[in-house]
């Protein structure tokens, strides 16, 4: 079976909202752009004059991975390829070569410079048995507006607005797996913690938790939480929950529990936060953010100050009963 690259649109979520945009009423379609149109793509030109042709072994790109072998197992792939190609097309295919530049081809029928590619909004599928589409998808690879994996989109290097991502089927697959494995372990430590425990991490996690939201909640609301991509909104909004969850579940018991007194401290309007972050209790500064407090909370001179805290938050929370 012959092998096929392929490009797919990257299909963005929109909070629900009474404000509609083109992108989210089209998103709700499970479209990304205006239906019969398409965006068409030539190949990159860097600021040296020389072309990013995903055929390039000395290539910027190439030299940045970290990984010696994995670098080296790349300048082999594209060395091997370019090679292939070039033979088969009868083309210099040098990142230097006027066969890159679009602006002197002929229209479609001209093979001795390139054509551009026009991307539909659905999977673009390159037959490598068609040389040219498997050139075409070589160039598309490494072209700074197409992200080269959905996770290097999610993970945020790629622009927001990027839309179209490279489709590596056993690296998604394997990505995937990785990803529900993540997940489900969370879940189980999640699942070992006390009822109270449990709103804690809900709490410092800045989910919607209160004093009358029971265990099954708690634990509905984590659980979604968890099997997002990202945060949506709020503080970690563009975060990824099942890391934001680790940061406070392996976090040193006493540290978590000073954060999240302060958390209720501050839903309880014991503390208010005015501009800049800062901290106040009555009309009185008492921190210049919410992370200096936890600090002057930790130091053992100020234990005392934690045990009010208690108290107070204790008495709020009788008083709204």
């Amino acid at each position: 079976m012959a092998k096929v690259g392929k490009i797919s649109p990257i299909q963005r979520e929109y909070n629900d909202s009474k404000i509609q945009t083109m992108e989210s009423s089209l998103s709700k379609k499970k479209l990304t752009r205006t239906p019969g149109t398409t965006a068409v793509k030539y190949p990159y030109k860097d600021r040296d004059n020389s072309y990013r042709t995903g055929l390039d072994p000395n290539a910027a790109y190439i030299s940045r991975i970290e990984d010696k072998t994995e670098r080296e197992l790349e300048i082999k792939r594209v060395t091997e390829l370019k090679a292939k190609l070039e033979a088969r097309l009868k083309l210099d295919l040098s990142p230097s070569s006027e066969f890159w530049d679009y602006s002197k081809g002929g229209g479609a029928n001209d093979y001795k410079h390139v054509q551009p590619a026009a991307l539909v909004d659905d999977h673009n599928f390159f037959d490598f048995n068609d040389p040219w589409k498997e050139l075409t998808y070589a160039w598309l690879k490494v072209h700074p507006t197409i992200a080269s994996s959905y996770q290097a989109w999610e993970q945020g290097k790629y622009p927001a607005d990027t839309q179209f991502y490279v489709v590596d089927d056993e690296v998604e697959t394997r990505v995937a797996f990785t990803k529900k494995q993540l997940i489900n372990k969370a879940i189980i430590k999640f699942e070992a913690m006390t009822p109270e425990r449990k709103k804690r991490i809900a709490r410092l996690m800045e989910l919607p938790i209160t004093e009358d939201t029971r265990e099954h909640e708690v634990y509905n609301l984590v659980d979604s939480a968890l099997k997002n991509t990202e945060f949506k909104e709020g503080k970690y909004q563009g975060l990824d929950p099942v890391k934001i969850f680790h940061t406070f579940a392996d976090m040193d018991e006493q540290l978590a529990s000073v954060k999240d007194l302060v958390k209720q401290g501050i839903q309880n309007q014991i503390y208010r936060v005015k501009a800049g972050g800062k901290i106040f209790e009555g009309e009185y500064e008492v921190a210049a953010d919410e992370e200096d407090l936890v600090k002057l909370l930790m130091d053992d001179k100020h234990q005392e100050d934690v045990i009010v805290l208690e108290k107070k938050i204790k008495q709020k929370k009788l008083a709204a009963v």
